[in-house]
């Protein structure tokens, strides 16, 4: 006991003891000021470094759409204020503060090494997170690549295994969005503006490179109303419906008929009555007919017997004026020289002709005798026909170019066509396997019709003419490959493709179903089609057609628009992609915003996601996508002010 006593009351060893006990406690505190304190110091460092990253970022996608843009210009920021590529992560996420905005999010994690701390604890390092979010700009907010306007339609739908990749853009829809199992979209950004969120009961809404999707519940506006190049497009309408078909030229005065017979006295003495010359050639059978100087010849009915050639004024003057008063049916090798030929009824290209015309200008009336029984009109071609170039056509009966035929339009950029209706309502009617060109129109020409554009046979090639503006009152069918030449197309009616069958053809040199660079499809919808899978439509590309090409233009009034359907509340006939019609690569807006976009059939529409020049921008009332595969991206964004781009930081 008093060994006990001794060492309670001895004082030796208390200083030791003490700083034994108490060195944890200094230690502690140490880390506290330096290490904790220090983490504090990075921490704040590396906040103002995520929020210029965040800022930075912002800046890219306002002016790039692109979130990889957006994460390289984050990431470049942070990696120059000395935090590693590997710390930092940028993201597009719906605004924290605004309602239906979205916003750039980038978090910088760091490490600090903790070496007093462990006194305390075995941790071993300090993990320092800072996150900024910049809000972007109204302009940011892509008003969607693939837009369903009506609220109070089903909004975008797919089913059977559809796939929508909108990369650089947002696929919104005024009421629902429906992704079923086994189809997929890929998009920046999906809106919405119904009760319920999108319906995708196994995931198929993700963001690009398989990044989360920013979904949003938001109205979105039609990015393209009051667009001025699409207004003033729609209002050529009235132009189209003003055209007058061109008159059919007067029978001329003191006119002479003349017989290319193989009677050659009777053939000679008319042909000095017309004061002309007609010498034969009997090793060909060709009968030559010159008219000298003579400026105006005026013939009333030309015959040519069958097995009989004819040179007509092969060596005359462009300027001469042949008036001609009847029917004029071709037969053999038959050439004309160039002129101006004044038709007063039709013409009409015998079975196994070969009938040339030199350039020239060419006023037809129309014929007395329809053309395969089917209508009267002032061409009638049922063999080969060619007229040299430049030249001008006016047909006030249109033109049918029969089953396997061929016709060629003049040459050169100087042509100029007017055609008018025949007996059936066409201007011009294309038989199956026929082939007609015609040349361009660019320099001053015009491409006027009034009547429907019916190129029903299927196998059948037709070379649109390039010019500024196509006007068409009426409908434009097809059933073989066209070759849409470059500018606009106003049609006063529908345009469809396949809606009575047929497909792809061989045509401008290659095989072909439809293909147009630097053209922009107008449509009033003042009629629809009533063929098959195309009933009810106004735009229909259908019964197999495939590898379709249409390139808006890139510059000029109507840069970056493909098709403008009807633009009036009254019409809600809409576009459809059916029966197989696939491949279709079309670059620029695809606007119908008072009628459904369907696609169905195993049909496709692809824009070009390798050229930046290109873009696939649909925009319906509806849009129901079955069976195919869309590739999106904007092309034309909404009006807006400069205030419109500005970037916040709101986070």
């Amino acid at each position: 006991m008093q060994i006990l006593r001794r060492f309670v009351r001895n004082r030796d060893g208390n200083v030791l003891i003490m700083s034994a006990l108490l060195l944890p406690v200094l230690i502690g505190m140490a880390a506290l000021v330096t290490e904790y304190g220090g983490a504090l110091v990075d921490r704040a460092g590396n906040q103002r470094t995520a929020d210029l990253a965040a800022y930075a970022g912002a800046l890219a996608y306002n002016a790039t759409k692109s979130t990889d843009q957006m994460t390289a210009a984050a990431v470049n920021v942070a990696t120059l204020n000395g935090v590693p590529a590997a710390d930092v992560q940028a993201a597009l996420v719906t605004s924290p503060k605004t309602s239906g905005m979205n916003a750039v999010s980038v978090s910088i994690r760091t490490q600090k090494q903790l070496l007093l701390a462990r006194v305390l604890n075995d941790r071993q390092q300090l993990q320092i997170y800072a996150n900024a979010v910049a809000e972007l700009g109204a302009q940011a907010q892509t008003p969607g690549c693939m837009l369903a306007l009506d609220g109070t339609k089903t909004g975008i739908t797919l089913s059977g295994g559809t796939n929508i990749t909108a990369a650089k853009c947002t696929v919104s829809s005024n009421n629902t969005v429906t992704v079923p199992c086994g189809t997929s979209i890929s998009a920046i950004g999906v809106n919405y503006n119904s009760a319920a969120p999108p319906s995708q009961p196994c995931n198929g809404i993700t963001g690009p490179n398989g990044t989360a999707a920013v979904i949003a519940k938001k109205s979105t506006p039609d990015p393209l109303a009051g667009n001025t190049a699409i207004a003033a497009a729609v209002a050529r309408f009235s132009t189209v419906a003003a055209m007058s078909k061109p008159t059919a030229p007067a029978a001329p005065a003191n006119s002479t008929n003349i017989d290319f017979a193989w009677s050659q006295g009777s053939t000679q003495g008319q042909a000095t009555a017309l004061g002309c010359t007609a010498s034969w050639a009997s090793p060909t059978s060709t009968w030559t007919l010159n008219c000298g100087s003579k400026t105006t010849v005026n013939i009333g009915t030309i015959t040519i017997g069958g097995g009989i050639n004819l040179n007509f004024a092969t060596s005359g003057a462009a300027t001469t004026v042949y008036n001609i008063a009847g029917d004029l049916t071709t037969s053999g090798t038959t050439n004309f020289g160039p002129g101006i030929y004044n038709f007063t009824k039709g013409l009409t290209t015998g079975g196994g002709a070969t009938t040339t015309f030199g350039a020239g200008t060419f006023k037809f009336g129309i014929s007395d005798n329809t053309c395969g029984g089917i209508a009267r009109v002032s061409l009638c071609n049922t063999s080969k026909l060619t007229f040299g170039g430049p030249s001008t056509f006016e047909l006030p009966g249109g033109l049918n170019n029969t089953g396997g035929a061929v016709i060629t339009f003049g040459s050169g950029t100087s042509n100029s066509y007017k055609i008018g209706p025949g007996g059936n309502g066409d201007a011009i009617t294309l038989g199956g396997g026929s082939t007609t060109i015609m040349a361009d129109a660019t320099s001053s020409g015009v491409f006027q019709v009034i009547g429907n554009v019916n190129g029903g046979g299927g196998g059948s090639c037709f070379v649109v003419p390039a010019t500024a503006q196509h006007d068409i009152e009426g409908n434009f069918i097809a059933s073989g490959a066209v070759l849409l030449g470059a500018g606009v197309y106003t049609i006063d009616g529908y345009f469809a493709l396949g809606g009575s069958g047929g497909g792809s053809a061989s045509c401008g040199g290659s095989t072909i179903s439809v293909s147009g660079a630097n053209v922009t499809l107008v449509l009033s919808g003042k009629a629809k089609s009533s063929s098959g899978s195309c009933n009810g439509y106004v735009f229909c590309v259908a019964a197999g057609y495939s590898n379709i090409v249409l390139t808006a233009p890139q510059t000029g009034a109507t840069a970056k628009l493909a098709v403008i359907g009807p633009t009036s509340t009254s019409v809600t006939a809409g576009a459809t992609f059916a029966e197989g019609g696939s491949n279709a690569q079309i670059s620029g807006a695809f606007y119908f915003p008072y009628g459904p976009i369907i696609m169905n059939g195993g049909s496709s529409v692809l824009g070009s996601p390798s050229d930046s020049s290109k873009c696939l921008q649909m925009i319906g009332s509806l849009i129901t996508l079955s069976g195919g595969t869309a590739a999106a991206s904007e092309c034309i964004a909404a009006s807006s002010s400069s205030a419109s781009n500005k970037v916040s930081l709101v986070q």
